[in-house]
């Protein structure tokens, strides 16, 4: 058997300030995944599978390589989702992939992996799998839902965990008016250090406050109400721990309010600063180059890149 298939995949901006391990915001920044099989699919444990992987775009070199064996992301994500249906493919998997969104940057990379090797195994083995089976074994494989969610549904996530492991949406869209400007440093932040420099506990009363603003953010982002969001985006959980892994961090944010975001937050885990402007790709270019040159000044190259939200999420197409 021979079947090929191309899985096309958003990015993502996550957190949103308040919305910490809760929100996510699908970019038009794109994974572009094509997976070839040969071969058959038999019983997990009875199959030997090779794998071959090609990589162009971002993740291709350093600062953080995509790997090229079996621990791509876009792999696990094909196995998590054959293994649900029982099944593992005796042959060969090529996977070639050509991505927008940067690598360790905090737009959701690894969570697009995931959604496009789910996607795409899903529909080689044609497995029944629904949309909400896919969310709960996208976040089995990523850990939480709030980048996994928006790439696979688009649009503007917000994604919880129960105590049984059912992941639960509530889906928007950003208001029209808003632009986005992600300022990317040359700098790789993995997950995993951003999480260490978060403190065990968090006092009552700024967690209070942080469900308090994050509920209304949500409603801000989709309503366009441009005045509150500075306020309502401000956050007490993750943001003042994670700024010492991030060089001139206080600095970036008051340049973006003073040269007119309507609101700033660290994108993901960082350290990606985005800017959410309403206006034209100007006033955003107007935000983003104060930032870029500020992170100069301290020897670090960044770029900025303008960019909107994605309302499809990922698809997937035979050939």
């Amino acid at each position: 058997m021979k079947r090929s298939v191309q899985a096309v995949v958003p990015g993502s901006t996550s957190n949103l300030g308040p919305g910490f391990d809760l929100f996510g915001l699908a970019v038009d920044l794109y994974l572009r995944v094509s997976v070839s099989i040969e071969g058959s699919f038999s019983m997990v444990g009875t199959a030997d599978t090779e794998w071959i992987i090609d990589w162009q775009g971002e993740g291709s070199g350093p600062p953080a390589p995509v790997p090229l064996d079996d621990s791509n992301l876009v792999v696990r994500g094909l196995t998590r989702v054959w293994e649900s249906a029982g099944l593992a493919l005796d042959g060969t998997v090529v996977i070639n992939g050509r991505s927008d969104i940067p690598v360790a940057r905090g737009l959701g990379a690894s969570g697009a992996a995931i959604v496009a090797g789910l996607l795409a195994g899903s529909h080689l083995c044609e497995a029944a799998i629904d949309e909400d089976d896919l969310i709960n074994l996208a976040t089995a494989e990523e850990g939480h839902p709030d980048n996994v969610a928006p790439s696979l549904r688009g649009g503007l996530i917000a994604a919880a965990v129960m105590d049984d492991g059912e992941v639960f949406l509530h889906r928007g869209r950003l208001h029209e008016d808003y632009l986005i400007g992600a300022v990317i440093p040359e700098l790789a932040l993995t997950t995993r250090l951003a999480r260490e420099a978060l403190p065990g506990h968090v006092p009552h009363a700024d967690a209070v406050r942080s469900q308090q603003r994050a509920f209304f953010l949500f409603h801000a982002l989709e309503q366009g109400w441009t005045g509150r969001l500075e306020r309502l985006v401000h956050d007490t959980l993750h943001q003042q721990y994670r700024a010492k892994l991030i060089p001139a961090f206080d600095d970036l944010f008051d340049l973006a309010r003073q040269n007119g975001a309507d609101a700033v937050w660290l994108s993901g885990s960082g350290p990606t600063i985005i800017v959410l402007c309403e206006g034209t790709i100007d006033v955003v270019e107007k935000v983003c180059d104060p930032l870029v040159e500020r992170w100069a000044s301290e020897g670090i190259k960044s770029r900025a890149v303008v960019t909107g939200p994605d309302d499809l999420g990922g698809a997937v197409i035979e050939g």
